[in-house]
């Protein structure tokens, strides 16, 4: 049985300070949420299981990835906007330990939204 390659994320770029999201809109896709050290690079967070040095807060997928971006930025401001992990960044205060100008988001856009669920299904099993 052939192996599937991983996917081909997109560069990261920041969550809040720019518009990139716009760049994807109206794609299907697979996104993370990820944080970064004031140096560019992911940051390592403890986990259960070890540490992971992405620095993964969040794998979502949607049928308009560049929508679902801006939703949790707006989420994380404590705008109304629906999206659980940015609810939770603004809920839980987590900007008192890492600031938004740390995080950072990534991509791999799909053929269909059904791909895209798919495919998140099987990236959050494997982390």
């Amino acid at each position: 049985m052939a192996t599937k390659a991983p996917p081909s994320w997109s560069k990261p770029a920041r969550l809040f300070g720019t518009d990139d999201h716009r760049d994807v809109q109206r794609r299907a896709g697979v996104y993370r949420i990820r944080a970064f050290k004031d140096d560019g690079t992911p940051l390592p967070i403890a986990r259960f299981a070890g540490i992971d040095p992405d620095g993964l807060m969040h794998i979502g997928k949607s049928g308009n990835v560049g929508t679902r971006v801006r939703m949790c930025r707006q989420a994380c401001e404590g705008l109304k906007a629906s999206h659980s992990a940015g609810k939770d960044y603004c809920q839980w205060n987590f900007e008192r330990i890492l600031p938004r100008m740390r995080l950072y988001y990534d991509y791999f856009l799909t053929d269909s939204e059904s791909e895209a669920r798919r495919l998140e299904a099987e990236l959050q099993e494997t982390y």
